[in-house]
């Protein structure tokens, strides 16, 4: 039966491998909802916690069996030397058929006993405590869990979005690139020919440098965005892959109902009391329930002082020379009452050990739940702040653009410098660059404040 059980095992594992390596190998081209899905499959971290989770839940119900009784079938086997048992054997003694007395053979060189041993908890302080303290830990794993379910989608999404912000902002660079390269040559050439001052020329040459110093730097930054997704949704760093090229939906839905909410709307995410906080943050109430089990383990060194009550029970068969059960059975009833006294100050310096441990855990939730609240705060500041600089870069890009066509018809008819060209150029450029920034990190943004709030199921993809 267990080669069997273990056999069905081996081949779900197997099984499981072979599509997930199947699934690798196939992996080219990633969407959003592909990219949450796989994190959420194949994570080790949420994995751990799945399974931290499913031990607490067994643990729970170990602690509560604790309160069944325990029934155990002894059956034990005796052999003494032939010294000890001429020694014991009082029997041989009234071996004479005349005399009035009779002593039964108790005692036998191999002998052997059964016995059936009942034995039952009626009060014990620190077994009942520990019912609630596995009940508390079975919450503390869930919250546990689903926080780091929710740290994962919070990771892969702010990757996957970087990761679409390096590819649009390289885009845009690239075409810099090119037209710097350009523009580069086409100064080299007039410096040639004396037409353009060694000034001018180097001023192109800069230009282009910075411009290629850019892209590298960007490419670099995309292949760490990309390596860090890689690993939250597990694939091999070394495979190269794609994303789609557009925001996912959902994002850019939530994104718009934050960007017509008034400010006076947004700022009401700070008015969540605390209770509501810790509601609303699993990390929060995993926290809480730290605090809760140091402050039960506390009880249970207080528990230590209480009396515990038992109740053992033994039917069982006389002992003999052979293990044949025999039709005498001796049964005990034992109630066993346990007091302690003294045990060497052991119990009070537990309990005041125990003590400042809870009040350590107390103390390191009320600062993480301060701490969230500064999060929280830091968060939607930065919300209407984005607000503000996003509707500001769109009017920077459109006269950006303006004064960058009105300097380049200017610099045709020689009423310009190529200075003065490049500097509406790289001003263009700049807007370009800080609208994608904001826009990215207004999403960003909300994608952090659903995080707090544990309202990440809204970004996900259905």
């Amino acid at each position: 039966m267990k080669r069997l059980i273990l056999l069905t095992v081996l081949i779900g594992l197997l099984i499981n491998y072979g599509a997930y390596a199947k699934d690798e190998k196939n992996l080219k081209y990633l969407t959003f909802k592909e990219a949450l899905s796989r994190a959420l499959s194949y994570n080790n971290q949420l994995k751990a916690r799945e399974f931290a989770l499913k031990k607490a839940v067994w643990q729970k119900r170990n602690a509560l069996s604790r309160l069944l009784p325990t029934v155990k079938l002894t059956t034990r086997y005796t052999w003494i030397d032939d010294s000890t048992f001429a020694l014991r054997d009082f029997s041989r003694y009234f071996t004479d058929p005349r005399s009035p007395f009779k002593i039964p053979k108790t005692v036998y060189q191999e002998s052997y006993y059964t016995s059936f041993d009942v034995s039952l908890t009626l009060f014990n302080a620190s077994v009942l405590n520990g019912i609630f303290i596995s009940g508390t830990n079975k919450s503390l794993e869930s919250y546990l869990y689903k926080s780091a379910r929710n740290n994962i989608i919070f990771q892969v999404v702010k990757s996957y979005l970087n990761v679409l912000r390096n590819i649009e902002v390289l885009n845009l660079q690239e075409d810099y690139l090119e037209l710097a390269r350009l523009n580069y040559e086409k100064a080299k050439r007039l410096y040639d020919t004396g037409r353009y001052s060694e000034t001018e020329a180097l001023r192109w040459q800069v230009e282009y440098i910075r411009q290629k110093s850019m892209v590298v730097a960007n490419k670099t930054a995309l292949r760490n965005n990309m390596a860090l997704l890689s690993r939250l949704i597990k694939t091999d760093m070394r495979k190269e892959f794609t994303l789609e090229n557009r925001l996912p939906q959902s994002l850019l839905d939530e994104a718009e109902k934050m960007m017509r909410l008034p400010d006076v709307e947004i700022l009401k995410f700070l008015r969540l009391d605390d209770e509501r906080l810790v509601e609303a943050n699993a990390v929060l109430s995993a926290n809480k329930m730290k605090a809760k089990i140091s402050k039960l383990q506390y009880y249970n060194s207080l528990y230590s002082y209480l009396p515990t009550v038992a109740l053992n029970y033994s039917y069982g068969w006389r002992e003999n020379n052979t293990i044949d059960l025999d039709d005498y059975s001796p049964q005990m009833f034992v109630v066993n009452i346990s007091i302690p006294l003294f045990s060497g100050f052991q119990n009070y310096t537990s309990a005041r050990a125990s003590l400042y441990e809870s009040r350590q855990s107390r103390e390191e939730f009320i600062d993480q739940l301060q701490n969230t609240r500064f999060l929280l705060t830091e968060t939607v500041n930065r919300i209407i702040n984005l607000k503000m600089q996003i509707a500001l870069s769109k009017t920077n890009i459109e006269y950006s653009e303006r004064n960058y066509r009105i300097t380049e018809r200017r610099k045709e008819k020689g009423i310009v410098s190529n200075i003065a060209f490049i500097d509406a150029k790289l001003s263009w450029q700049n807007a370009r660059l800080a609208d994608i920034s904001n826009r990215y990190d207004f999403i960003n943004a909300v994608v952090e404040l659903y995080y707090l709030l544990d309202k990440l199921d809204a970004v996900i993809e259905q």
